[in-house]
C-alpha cells in the first residue's frame, strides 16, 4: 500500500509538473519581429493603400493588439494576434497584387482589341 501511494504521489508530481512547463510559454520576440517587418513592408507598397485598405487597417489594429499582449506577458494572446497580423498584411498584399494583375491584363485585352480591329480593317473582304 506504501508503494501504491508513492507511486500515485509520483505521478501527480509529474504532472503537475509537466502543466508547469506547458504554461511557462517563452515570448514570441521573433515571430513579433517578422510580423512587424512583414506590416510595415506591405504598408509601405502605394497599391495596398488603394487596393486593401482595409485588410491593411486590420493589420495594423491585431499589431497593436500583440504589443498590448506581449507587454501584459500573454504570449499566447500574442503569438495568435501576430500571425493574425502578419496573415492579414498578407492578404492586403495579395489583393493589391490581384488588383494590379487585373488592371495589366485589361491593358493586354485592349491591345489585342485594338490590333484585331486593325487587322479586320486591312484584311480584304
Amino acid at each position: 500500500m506504501h508503494s501504491s501511494a508513492l507511486i500515485r504521489t509520483a505521478a501527480a508530481v509529474l504532472a503537475l509538473g509537466a502543466l508547469a512547463a506547458c504554461s511557462s510559454t517563452p515570448a514570441p520576440t521573433e515571430q513579433m519581429a517578422v510580423t512587424r517587418t512583414t506590416v510595415n513592408r506591405v504598408a509601405a507598397a502605394p497599391a495596398v493603400a488603394t487596393s486593401a485598405p482595409v485588410e491593411m487597417q486590420r493589420a495594423r489594429e491585431k499589431l497593436v493588439l500583440a504589443e498590448k499582449a506581449m507587454t501584459a506577458e500573454d504570449y499566447v494572446s500574442a503569438r495568435r494576434l501576430a500571425a493574425e497580423a502578419e496573415v492579414d498584411a498578407r492578404v492586403a498584399e495579395t489583393r493589391a497584387d490581384a488588383a494590379s494583375n487585373a488592371a495589366n491584363l485589361a491593358q493586354v485585352q485592349d491591345g489585342i482589341r485594338a490590333l484585331q480591329e486593325e487587322i479586320n480593317r486591312r484584311s480584304p473582304r
